[in-house]
């Protein structure tokens, strides 16, 4: 599965964590935000996250129990992509929405894992073992990144000019791959998505608690949920190399 594009938010304020201004009518972002309304604020981003996430889990028992939605996503990739890139906008658009930005947050991510269930069901016949390994690989890196951002405290938003241009190296690397079909590109491309989806685990975290303004709990939720989704697949990618 190719790793598509994602559609973020770029927040200004910079200050460590000044205290909130009660005066102000506009949500404020975490950092400015008081103890108690950061805390709740990074529990709900962090659930909405844990919740998706079992979600896109649901998405592929639902295509491994009917195969005929397995066949529909390796029969039509491109109109696949479009609903993944749809599915990313539309939840954006609709994220101050109550309600509405939750289904298009869960709906987006049951359907990732709609699309990917070929590739488990093909994985799972082939090398099973690989799919528990990526997904324990994957937890042990989001989480060691998410912790170290955490403890350290450090400010990661200076990684955004080489994410972005990394992000866009990989999908053209991707697509190139398509046409040329080489296995070390495959790879190498799969390794370099690794990396590049581990730095974004630290901007995008750095950047929840720190710049994004406490009513982004959905928007926070989906960049974390792209970041862990794109490190499996390219774990995957990875263990199955050959």
């Amino acid at each position: 599965m190719s790793d598509f594009d994602r559609q973020k938010h770029s927040y200004s304020q910079s200050e460590p964590w000044p205290a909130r201004n009660e005066m102000n009518a506009q949500p404020v972002t975490a950092a400015e935000a008081s103890v108690s309304d950061r805390v709740a604020f990074i529990r709900k981003v962090y659930g909405l996250f844990f919740a998706a996430t079992l979600f896109a889990i649901g998405g592929v028992l639902l295509g491994l129990t009917f195969p005929p939605l397995m066949v529909l996503a390796v029969e039509h990739p491109i109109i696949m992509l479009i609903l993944m890139i749809g599915g990313v906008m539309g939840a954006q658009a609709v994220r101050h929405v109550p309600g509405v930005n939750l289904a298009a947050l869960f709906g987006f991510t049951t359907l990732t894992g709609i699309i990917i269930s070929p590739l488990l069901y093909v994985i799972g016949r082939t090398n099973p073992g690989s799919i528990l390994q990526a997904g324990v690989l994957t937890v042990g890196i989001f989480g060691g990144l998410t912790a170290y951002v955490f403890v350290s405290r450090r400010d990661f938003s200076f990684l955004r000019g080489m994410v972005t241009v990394g992000l866009v190296v990989v999908i053209a690397a991707g697509l190139i791959n398509i046409f040329v079909g080489s296995l070390g590109l495959g790879f190498a491309i799969s390794a370099a998505a690794l990396l590049l989806f581990s730095g974004f685990v630290l901007y995008d975290t750095s950047n929840i608690i720190r710049r994004y303004p406490t009513n982004e709990y959905v928007a926070g939720a989906l960049s974390l949920y792209l970041d862990a989704f794109n490190i499996f697949l390219a774990l995957l990618r990875i263990l199955n190399r050959r």
